[in-house]
C-alpha cells in the first residue's frame, strides 16, 4: 500500500460504504507509523528511507467521522504525535518550515539517485559532480512529495520550502487541535492551536507571492519564488489556511485545461509527468474541497463533473481508469512511464465525486 494513494482510494471505501477496509487500510497506517517512527512512502523495506504528503491525521478523521470510537481515536491521536515529530525533527528548515527528502546521505548514494534520475526523466546528462549531487537530492524530493517527478523545485529539491507539505501540516496542526477538543486534552489544544498560528504566519512570509495572488513554492537558498505556478497551490484552501475567493477563482483559472486542473501551468515546465497538462485526480479533489471550502460551490460542481465525464469518457474507450490523464486531449497520459490501470485513487475520488 503506497501511504497518500492510500487516503485517497479510502473516499471511495467509506462513500461505498466499506467502511471496515477502509478502518484496515488506516489500522496498517498507524501500525507502521508505531513500528517505524513514521509512515513509509509504502509498505516495503526499501521505503524505509522516504516518507509521502501526511494525509494520515485526514484518513483518521474520516474515520472517526464514521465510527465515533473515541477509544480507538484517543490512541489514534497518540500515534499521530510520533509522525508529527518525524516531520519537525527529521525535515525542518532552520525557519521552521518543513521539506521534502532526507539531506543527510552519503556520496556513495548520489550516481545512484542521479541514475535513477535519468532513468525517469529523459534527455538529461551532466558529468559535474556537483550537478549530480543537486539532482539526487531533488530525485528524494520528488519521491517523498509523491510528484516524481516535476519541475516546480527545478533541479534544487533540497533547498525548496513546499506549499503542499506546509498546507498539509498547518491542517494537521489544526485537527490536532479538535481531536484534543473531543478527547478533553485541553492543555495540549493550545499548543496545536499555537502550532498552526505560527505556521500560518511563516507561510505567509515565505510562501505567500502577491503578484501571483498566490502561495507557491520557496527557493530558500536562492531567496526566490519557483517559476513554476503548480496545482500545489490549492492546497491553503484545501486546509482552510485560506478562503479568499477572488483568488482561488485566479488559480482555477490558471490551472483548468479542458479536462480538468493540470498540475501545473504551461510556463517553465519541462514535461514531466507532475507538469502541464496532466490531470491527477489526487488534486481534482485537493481543489474541490478548496472550492466548497470557499463557498464557490459552482466552482466545485465543474471541477467534479469534469472528472467524472473524463473518466466515463476513457473507460468507455479503454475499459479502465488510469492514474492520469492529458487535460488537453482526454486520453491516458504516459509522460515518465505507461500510465498503470485501475488506480485506487482514480476510483476512490470517482467514486466521493458520484457520492456528492
Amino acid at each position: 500500500m503506497y501511504y497518500w494513494d492510500t487516503y485517497f482510494t479510502n473516499l471511495g471505501l467509506i462513500a461505498d460504504g466499506n467502511i471496515v477496509l477502509a478502518k484496515n487500510n488506516i489500522d496498517n497506517m498507524l501500525y507502521m507509523v508505531e513500528k517505524y517512527g513514521f509512515m513509509p512512502n509504502g509498505n516495503r523495506i526499501y521505503y524505509l528511507t522516504r516518507s509521502q504528503p501526511p494525509f494520515l491525521y485526514l484518513g483518521v478523521k474520516d474515520i472517526y467521522n464514521v465510527t465515533n470510537d473515541k477509544i480507538w481515536l484517543k490512541n489514534a491521536y497518540k500515534t499521530l504525535k510520533i509522525e508529527y515529530e518525524f516531520w519537525q525533527n527529521k525535515r525542518r528548515y532552520a525557519n521552521d518550515l518543513n521539506f521534502y527528502g532526507n539531506h543527510d546521505f552519503h556520496d556513495s548514494e548520489i550516481e545512484k539517485g542521479y541514475e535513477y534520475f535519468l532513468e525517469r526523466c529523459k534527455g538529461f546528462t551532466t558529468e559535474d559532480f556537483s550537478v549530480k549531487k543537486r539532482i539526487a537530492h531533488t530525485m528524494k524530493s520528488f519521491c517523498e512529495s509523491g510528484w516524481d517527478c516535476n519541475s516546480r523545485f527545478e533541479y534544487d529539491g533540497e533547498n525548496y520550502i513546499p506549499v503542499d507539505l506546509n498546507s498539509l501540516l498547518y491542517g494537521f496542526e489544526k485537527q490536532m487541535s479538535i481531536f484534543c477538543e473531543i478527547l478533553s486534552i485541553q492543555d495540549e489544544k493550545v499548543l496545536w492551536i499555537e502550532r498552526a498560528e505560527k505556521r500560518k504566519y511563516l507561510m505567509m512570509k515565505y510562501l505567500w507571492n502577491d503578484r501571483k495572488r498566490a502561495f507557491v513554492d520557496y527557493n530558500i537558498r536562492e531567496n526566490r519564488f519557483s517559476p513554476v505556478l503548480s496545482s500545489a497551490s490549492f492546497y491553503p484552501f484545501f486546509v482552510g489556511l485560506s478562503d479568499n475567493k477572488y483568488d482561488f477563482v485566479n488559480l482555477f483559472s490558471s490551472l483548468f485545461l479542458k479536462y480538468g486542473i493540470s498540475a501545473s501551468a504551461k510556463e517553465n515546465t519541462k514535461g514531466y509527468q507532475w507538469d502541464y497538462p496532466n490531470i491527477w485526480p489526487p488534486i481534482q479533489y485537493i481543489a474541490f474541497v478548496g472550492a466548497m471550502n470557499c463557498g464557490l460551490e459552482d466552482t466545485a460542481k465543474k471541477i467534479k463533473n469534469t472528472y467524472i465525464k473524463l473518466v466515463e469518457t476513457v473507460f468507455a474507450k479503454t475499459n479502465n481508469l488510469w492514474e492520469k490523464y492529458d487535460g488537453n486531449l482526454g486520453i491516458v497520459a504516459n509522460q515518465d512511464y505507461d500510465s498503470p490501470k485501475m488506480l485506487g485513487w482514480t476510483s476512490g475520488i470517482y467514486i466521493y465525486f458520484l457520492s456528492r
